[in-house]
């Protein structure tokens, strides 16, 4: 009887000792947040919480299962629960949680979820959610839409494109979409494509209707010089007080006229130039006189 009382301390011990993956990670995590200590669900996230660190992983996800069950609308729970699957990179546990939820559409829940993650510079943990929810039926583009936009900014192309894509298929004149598709185009350099985008967003902008520096960049390396200005012309007041589109009108007209008139430039050269811009005008706007006809060939080597 001794011997096997014996036994199950030993057992009882080592099953609460087992390490898990990332375990010193997980001892010394502070992304886990306790609850106020009035909340219904403290305990339960305490209990949560403090077996996770502990190592004992099925009791801490009965515990998160526990507090959310008695509140399931609290942010803070699903933080944890996210926090501890991702911890573990058991990443497709975490979606499938989500899944098996079935958050409805715009669910103010999900929308707070995320706004959290995003606050706490949580972003692969929000990519989690947002490509369990990209499972569900009227959460697709939206997800889709946030996963692209996170890719861009860590200039992951390739992903940021994949996602684009996907919600042009379903919606060839998706705005957002056609405006990250044109962006990484210009960024690949491959103009003829920036073109193709360019005519779509001309159709589908109303939002932000802002296309037409592409119109122009996509012509000048394309050498189409006179195409690149008769899309200047119907450009925003706002879009030619861009320093960008400035230099790419100015390069147009150096490139076309050995005696370039500024005027029309020059309003919104000055409204840059308020706004701190420190490039003094006698060189912003070159004189093509004999000395500097090399001008040309080095604007055309620049943009190459």
């Amino acid at each position: 009887m001794k011997q096997i009382s014996l036994f199950f301390l030993f057992s009882v011990f080592f099953q609460c000792s087992y390490p898990v993956k990332n375990q010193e990670q997980i001892e010394s995590d502070r992304a886990f947040v306790f609850p106020p200590s009035d909340s219904p669900v403290f305990l339960c996230n305490q209990q949560a919480i403090l077996a996770t660190r502990s190592g004992q992983i099925e009791k801490a996800e009965n515990a998160f299962e526990d507090c959310l069950r008695k509140n399931p609308s609290l942010v803070v729970t699903h933080l944890n629960r996210l926090r501890l699957y991702f911890l573990l990179e058991e990443y497709e546990v975490a979606k499938l949680k989500i899944v098996t939820e079935s958050p409805k559409p715009n669910s103010t829940l999900y929308l707070s979820i995320l706004e959290e993650l995003q606050k706490s510079f949580r972003s692969e943990e929000r990519v989690i959610v947002l490509d369990a929810l990209s499972r569900l039926k009227g959460w697709e583009l939206f997800a889709f839409e946030e996963m692209a936009k996170y890719y861009m900014s860590q200039g992951n192309l390739q992903f940021a494109a994949s996602y684009w894509n996907q919600i042009l298929e379903v919606n060839p004149f998706y705005e957002e979409a056609l405006y990250g598709m044109i962006e990484i185009q210009s960024e690949l350099g491959k103009w003829h494509t920036v073109l193709d985008y360019a005519k779509s967003l001309s159709v589908a902008a109303k939002k932000n209707k802002e296309f037409h520096f592409y119109y122009v960049k996509a012509n000048f390396e394309l050498e189409r010089y006179s195409e690149a200005l008769k899309w200047i012309q119907s450009a925003s007041a706002n879009e030619k007080s861009q320093i960008t589109f400035l230099e790419l009108w100015r390069d147009c007209l150096l490139l076309t006229k050995d005696q370039p008139n500024w005027e029309p430039l020059l309003p919104y050269y000055r409204k840059i130039k308020s706004q701190g811009y420190t490039i003094p005008e006698s060189i912003f706007f070159p004189t093509m006189d004999p000395t500097n006809r090399e001008l040309r060939k080095a604007i055309r080597s620049g943009r190459q």
